[in-house]
């Protein structure tokens, strides 16, 4: 009994671990889409990003306007 799952035959062993890498790839990147939703992880990097813009337009108007950075503020 020959086929392409028997790790005897030329290349059967290279195609069953390579299936097997690919399900462990899409497995994997499920429950880290399935974690990330759950933990808001992905909201929390929207919130992020939107507070630095923000933060950066403020920075600007304030530079704009002469007035000097607070001590101890990177920049």
């Amino acid at each position: 009994m020959h086929g392409w799952y028997e790790y005897g035959s030329y290349g059967g062993g290279l195609v069953s671990l390579l299936i097997t890498l690919l399900v462990l790839i899409v497995i994997f990147l499920v429950c880290r889409e399935i974690v990330c939703w759950y933990w808001k992880i992905n909201r929390a990097v929207e919130l992020l990003e939107r507070q630095n813009v923000l933060l950066e337009r403020i920075e600007a108007r304030l530079s704009a306007t002469g007035q000097a950075p607070p001590p101890g503020s990177a920049g």
